[in-house]
């Protein structure tokens, strides 16, 4: 392995993503010097832009993590997805913009994340979102993250918003504003139609002489510790040292098995860290398909991509736009959310298809299962372990979801002229159906949790535990996972870190 010294910074941070992209930046625009080591390439590409361009990105910017032979479900195997790109996760994601809700973040403040309740984050999500829908005690309309209503606006959708509310569900005006329960169309991480990650509105939202200092095609291999401080980072093509800091923004995999490679972790070699990698957490989830009555994205013609590449061109609207959640519904416990399209996805290859027969999604997620797992590295490689169906309450609670999310499809009269045949069998609710159909869609956190006991990593500053000069900015911290996606409070974590360093 090289040790060239490449060059001296004030901040080095592990990582281009969500949370990479706004911690550099922020410290940059302050007079530091800052320098991001960013194992992917960049950004400035059309698959990241275009909504449509997630297949591309899912074979090609992905780093497609193993996991481990799963017993909870017959020994499978699969990836776990993750972007390897300038803006990480928030260049390759749905775009779906889900802050959580209020108790998510007080339970992090009671379970001893001081300084990290609702109250005390609200602000931070406020600053970093331009929300179209203008600024009111909840949201802001000033930041540098464009956020919208889903472009394209299917009959499905629509229909669907009128089930839930047939079955009894209010329509939620704004699930990012006072309350997250209820159903509406979704939000997203796009302005104009466009997709907009922290590196679109923060690397890129600076003036080029104040941007942090980006080495793409870059792995990091290993904090350097010298007399119990963190003093640079290894990388493939040499060392990257830092005046005051390191900052890990890697992601709930990549950060932990960084911390572990380098011997940081459960008797590690040069600091004992029992919870490096534990805690980790995913929403569980179960995809249901029907056949469409009415013409989906799966039978999209040369004519109509035409004109939905206008209606993009010239409105930011139009089904170039979609994501795989255009609207939702929130309960206490689950997240229902349907797309007009039917799709496949190889995740151990990172490959996408469509079959040309009209039909469309529902997802059924679990917020809050009580499921756990770990990140460990094998060689050089991270592997997830986790038995996702381990919890006999999670088992029950995901059927359960699954049957209400087939009763709002085929029962309600909204519905009604637009479904067709349900395409799983067997079709039934029960464990070997879950076995066969559960899934993620790659949300990980909390394997850098953050708390003051003996099993946390991080402290409530994110101060790694034990070694100066070290700090997890990024999804890894979550003491438990938020409800909903992932990514909004992966940014809030970063603008709340920043403004940690900063007032220091």
């Amino acid at each position: 392995m090289s040790r060239h010294h490449l060059v001296d910074t004030d901040y080095v941070v592990v990582g281009a993503g969500s949370a990479g992209s706004i911690i550099a930046s922020r410290l940059a625009s302050a007079g530091a010097t800052v320098v991001i080591v960013e194992a992917g390439g960049t950004d400035r590409r059309p698959d990241v832009y275009l909504p449509f361009g997630m297949a591309s990105l899912f074979a090609t910017a992905n780093w497609k993590y193993p996991t481990a032979p799963d017993p909870s479900k017959g020994g499978h195997r699969t990836a776990f997805a993750a972007g390897r790109v300038v803006g990480g996760s928030g260049s390759i994601n749905a775009m779906v913009f889900n802050r959580g809700r209020a108790a998510d973040f007080d339970g992090w403040a009671a379970a001893g994340a001081t300084g990290w309740s609702y109250a005390d984050v609200l602000p931070h999500f406020r600053s970093l979102e331009r929300w179209v829908g203008g600024s009111d005690d909840f949201r802001g309309e000033s930041g540098p993250i464009g956020v919208s209503w889903c472009g394209h606006d299917h009959e499905l959708d629509a229909a669907f918003v009128a089930a839930a509310n047939e079955a009894g569900h209010e329509h939620n005006p704004d699930q990012n504003g006072r309350s997250q329960i209820g159903v509406a169309r979704c939000q997203v991480n796009q302005w104009r139609g466009l997709r907009f990650s922290s590196a679109r509105g923060y690397l890129r939202g600076l003036p080029e002489e104040q941007r942090p200092r980006v080495m793409t095609r870059t792995r990091a291999t290993r904090v350097v510790v010298e007399s119990g401080r963190a003093v640079a980072v290894e990388c493939d093509r040499g060392t990257v040292r830092a005046r005051e800091a390191v900052i890990l923004s890697a992601g709930a995999i990549g950060t932990p098995a960084l911390l572990l490679r380098s011997g940081i972790g459960p008797r590690g070699a040069v600091l004992d860290l029992p919870g490096v990698g534990e805690n980790f957490q995913d929403h569980l989830v179960v995809n249901q398909h029907w056949e469409s009555r009415v013409p989906t994205l799966n039978t999209l013609g040369p004519v109509a991509a035409a004109r939905g590449l206008a209606s993009l061109a010239r409105h930011g609207t139009g089904p170039m736009t979609t994501t795989p959640f255009e609207a939702q519904l929130f309960t206490d416990e689950l997240q229902v959310a349907i797309t007009p399209v039917r799709y496949f996805l190889d995740p151990v290859r990172g490959r996408a298809a469509i079959k040309r027969r009209d039909a469309f999604s529902v997802f059924t997620v679990l917020l809050h299962p009580e499921a756990r797992g770990r990140v460990g590295v094998r060689g050089d490689t991270p592997v997830v372990e986790m038995s996702r169906l381990a919890e006999q309450s999670d088992v029950t609670k995901l059927m359960d979801g699954a049957a209400m999310t087939r009763d709002l499809i085929e029962n309600q009269p909204a519905m009604k002229g637009l479904v067709g045949s349900r395409m799983e069998e067997p079709a039934i609710n029960d464990r070997d159906w879950l076995t066969e159909t559960e899934s993620s869609i790659w949300h990980a956190v909390g394997t850098c949790r953050m708390g003051l006991d003996e099993k946390s990593v991080v402290d409530p500053q994110l101060r790694v535990h034990g070694i100066d000069g070290l700090r997890v900015v990024d999804a890894s911290v979550m003491p438990t996972i938020t409800s909903g996606n992932t990514n909004a409070p992966t940014m809030m974590i970063a603008h709340r870190a920043a403004e940690l360093m900063l007032q220091r």
